[in-house]
């Protein structure tokens, strides 16, 4: 077997084939509530994208991405299923390609706390924090508007989706602070840097698909957004890009978070037998002994 074919083989082992389907599964349940119940102005619809990019590599990360949206646009009715999640299984691809190679380079292994990571961690939160405030202010400036372009007949009021938008940054905000600085583990800002890359890719990447397809409108609450901005004077293809320019990079960064997070609280001894897992974990001495517990 050549080195190709083995690295390829190594990134699908019998634990990731298994965790495969786990993880679209929380794409998607999470992706539709988040999107489609509550509306809210991002779409945590890839966490289980970017865990199994970081703990198995590029391209199970990015297979896992592309199931999800063909899965979710074209195999499973309403509720669920979004007809609109098809075209973006380019992005998600993308996304899972990204993951795969922050895991390879170590970015989502805790590390111990520093004055300048700490400083790095302090930018990281009030970043989302200024981009979580924009973009509030942005969707729901107008609830007219809002309820024409995203909630239409829905029950989901534009109160419901600020509630829980500010809901899910009080969450993240507190984690953070809990990771830093009580259990002393910087490594969420490499794990935050690397989800802010992931999310301007992805931006711009969605943004053609997002106009070209469907002319700006998914049925999400990112549409409040993009009419935010062409009321403004912009033209789709800008609206469409500024909106994903505020909605991804915030959401991506909350999401990375979240996948630090998860394999910071599995077993060590579970997380190791995933192809990336040695470099997801670090010694126990550089997470500071907490971040991981032992099984």
């Amino acid at each position: 077997m050549g080195p190709l074919r083995r690295w390829v083989a190594r990134q699908f082992t019998t634990r990731v084939i298994v965790l495969m389907p786990v993880a679209i599964a929380i794409n998607i349940v999470l992706g539709a509530t988040v999107q489609e119940a509550l509306k809210l102005p991002i779409y945590l619809d890839s966490i289980g994208t970017i865990l199994v990019g970081v703990l198995a590599g590029p391209l199970a990360g990015a297979l896992t991405g592309i199931l999800s949206n063909l899965i979710w646009g074209y195999l499973l009715p309403a509720p669920i299923g979004a007809s609109t999640a098809g075209p973006f299984a380019i992005t998600a691809g993308v996304i899972g390609l990204l993951a795969g190679v922050w895991g390879q380079l170590g970015l989502f292994r805790p590390r111990r706390s520093g004055a300048i990571s700490v400083v790095g961690a302090v930018v990281a939160v009030v970043l989302v924090g200024a981009l979580a405030v924009y973009t509030y202010a942005r969707a729901y400036a107008s609830p007219e508007a809002f309820n024409n372009n995203v909630s239409g007949n829905s029950a989901i009021t534009i109160d419901q989706s600020k509630v829980f938008f500010l809901v899910v940054m009080l969450v993240y905000v507190v984690l953070v602070a809990w990771a830093i600085f009580l259990r002393r583990n910087v490594g969420a800002v490499y794990a935050i840097g690397a989800g802010l890359v992931t999310g301007i890719v992805a931006a711009i990447v969605s943004a053609p698909i997002a106009a070209v397809v469907y002319g700006g409108v998914t049925g999400s609450g990112t549409d409040a957004l993009v009419a935010a901005f062409r009321a403004g004077g912009d033209g789709l293809y800008q609206a469409t890009l500024k909106q994903g320019l505020l909605s991804d990079p915030m959401d991506k960064m909350i999401t990375s978070f979240v996948v630090f997070f998860i394999i910071g609280s599995l077993s060590r001894r579970f997380i190791a037998r995933f192809p990336n897992g040695e470099r997801a974990l670090g010694d126990e001495a550089e997470a500071g002994a907490p971040a991981a517990s032992e099984s």
